[in-house]
């Protein structure tokens, strides 16, 4: 994985966008979808704020599970890969 991160890192020192970045979606919005919906969060992530948002997400979305993953930030997919894998499959075989 150091690969994948310095490939990460060099992305984001690189990367200038060139448009406003997307608002967050509203509450409203958020309770318009109706696709099964996890989300995994990084605990220690500085874009969003985990807590709030398990709390919100399955709130204003049926179906939804949102988890905090300890021990990361932004990236639990790359830093934790085996552990987010095995709950994205569990919560696919919940709704299959």
């Amino acid at each position: 994985m150091p690969q994948l991160r310095a490939m990460i890192r060099a992305g984001v020192r690189a990367y200038r966008i060139r448009r406003p970045a997307p608002l967050p979606l509203s509450e409203e919005e958020l309770s318009t979808i109706r696709t099964p919906l996890y989300l995994v969060l990084g605990k220690r992530s500085l874009l969003v704020h985990p807590a709030r948002q398990v709390e919100r997400v399955p709130r204003l979305i049926r179906g939804a599970r949102a988890e905090i993953v300890s021990n990361t930030g932004h990236g639990p997919q790359i830093d934790h890969a085996d552990e987010v894998n095995r709950r994205m499959l569990d919560f696919m075989d919940s709704i299959g």
